[in-house]
């Protein structure tokens, strides 16, 4: 499982598997968002190998104009 219950903090030794989440993830993001997304990345504690982590994948969207994801919103809350 990914995340904590909320007003929760612990740090969990590194899981290779957040890598695999991570690019599960940016998968399915460059596959809704296409060419809006102009750079996905995981970033965060879980993206540096080895390190003990608060076990919550960070994913970084860069797009060009904010009103440029409006479209997406739905799809994304999703």
């Amino acid at each position: 499982m990914t995340g904590l219950k909320r007003g929760t903090v612990k740090l969990l030794p590194y899981q290779e598997e957040w890598a695999e989440n991570a690019k599960n993830t940016i998968a399915l993001l460059r596959n809704i968002l296409g060419d809006t997304a102009i750079d996905i990345q995981h970033i965060g504690s879980t993206a540096v190998p080895h390190i003990h982590a608060k076990p919550i994948i960070d994913i970084a969207v860069g797009i060009r104009k904010p009103d440029d994801i409006i479209p997406y919103r739905e799809t994304l809350k999703k």
